[in-house]
């Protein structure tokens, strides 16, 4: 065996050639997970001295990580032996057998401490393929100085957020304030949005039998609820329909919003020292519908890290994959390099007092949701189209909320029969 060696590979192609003995090839970027990896790699070598371990230091852009995967894997490449994806992709890489699940490499404890709602993301027919590496999601922004202004309580559900935007825009007698903004153009994130909305009135993408149901009463409902937000009562602008999450951010921020719902990466530019509400907001766990107190609405997103079927070394791959997911390496990311953990656990350490936004969000997380690319597979990217040309035909009144959504329901349940 050669002497233990932590090579930070600049190559980055998968076809590589084949590890040898004991020697493991990990593909991530370098800026995902940031000093976190180099970190890790360290500790393992201390604890592994008979383990070489090369960084493969594949592309952070993820189309482009992806485009090299697939060309890897289709390819039936012995490496790299782990490698990083994106929470999206874990649905299609097992199904296409590119994930070795982790049931008999992994013991049940190790799996059974990440977040539940994240290891769907990558279970196909009841194994989970890959773990969660590092999680983020949408977040319930709020001006806390204008809920004391009007003595309100932090709203807890749509229908609170209702009647707080009515007082606090009615209060303020701004026509360029508004209660509610968020990431409604044509975009990923208005699907993920849509998941909050409608989880939120205990509906979902799925109905309880695991059917798609993206038509039912609840998700109508819901749907109807963002309409009439925005041109019924108009407390949402105009301008949510192109909003992307930094245009919502940027509002929030110049003071002309009560409420926002974007992701958490908001936090630091809105608590940045030349921000107009720096110390004048906070955030909460996204509202849910009267009734629904116990819902799930923090769509979450992430990366997770996987073994390839076609490893050499899958016992020392999935020995290493424990290590590097742990959870001493994600509270040390958490404290160090603000990244989410996955660990619920991680969260209740009185280390994360050091990473106070962080440890708020995860309580969050505990209510979390994922997309539902677990379940449609390759043809994911296809509904989520689907489902965001639906909720915009709805949100410009181009078609009612109850034919966008049977219409979305006709599309996905074709798309899923081929």
């Amino acid at each position: 065996m050669k002497p233990t060696a932590i090579a930070l590979a600049t190559a980055a192609m998968l076809t590589a050639v084949p590890a040898m003995a004991e020697d493991l090839v990990l593909s991530i970027g370098s800026r995902g997970y940031g000093p976190a990896v180099e970190r890790n790699l360290a500790r393992y070598a201390e604890v592994n001295p008979d383990v070489s371990i090369e960084w493969n230091k594949v592309s952070d852009v993820p189309g482009e990580t992806r485009k090299l995967y697939v060309t890897g894997l289709s390819a039936k490449s012995p490496t790299p032996d782990v490698y990083a994806l994106d929470v999206i992709w874990a649905g299609e890489f097992a199904q296409r057998g590119w994930l070795e699940p982790l049931g008999g490499l992994l013991a049940d404890e190790t799996i059974a401490a990440f977040n539940p709602s994240l290891l769907t993301a990558s279970t196909v027919d009841g194994k989970v393929h890959a773990l969660p590496l590092y999680t983020d999601g949408i977040h319930f922004f709020y001006r806390s100085d204008l809920l004391e202004k009007y003595g309100l309580d932090v709203p807890k559900t749509w229908e609170e957020v209702l009647e707080a935007s009515k007082t606090i825009t009615e209060g303020e007698k701004n026509p360029q304030f508004y209660g509610f903004v968020s990431m409604w153009a044509k975009i990923e994130g208005l699907f993920m949005n849509w998941l909050a909305f409608t989880n939120g009135n205990g509906g979902g993408f799925y109905d309880a039998d695991g059917n798609v149901a993206v038509n039912s009463p609840a998700n109508i409902a819901a749907t109807q609820y963002m309409v009439d937000l925005l041109h019924e009562h108009r407390y949402a602008p105009d301008s949510i329909l192109n909003m992307r999450p930094d245009d919502a951010r940027t509002l929030f921020q110049q003071g002309r919003a009560a409420f926002l719902m974007v992701q958490g990466f908001v936090h630091a530019p809105l608590s940045a020292d030349d921000s107009p509400v720096a110390g004048k907001f906070d955030f909460a766990r996204i509202p849910y519908f009267e009734g629904n107190e116990d819902a799930n609405t923090t769509t979450m997103g992430g990366w997770f890290l996987g073994i390839n079927p076609n490893s050499e070394n899958k016992e020392a791959a999935a020995e290493f994959l424990t290590h590097f997911t742990a959870y001493e390496q994600q509270l040390t990311a958490a404290v160090e390099d603000n990244r989410a953990p996955t660990i619920p656990a991680v969260y209740d350490d009185p280390k994360m007092s050091e990473a106070e936004v962080l440890a708020k969000f995860g309580k969050n997380y505990d209510l979390g949701v994922v997309r539902p690319s677990a379940g449609t597979g390759s043809n994911y990217p296809k509904v989520s189209e689907i489902m965001q040309l639906a909720v915009t035909n709805a949100l410009h009144r181009q078609k009612t909320v109850e034919d966008a959504l049977n219409d979305a329901q006709a599309e996905i349940e074709a798309v899923l029969a081929d």
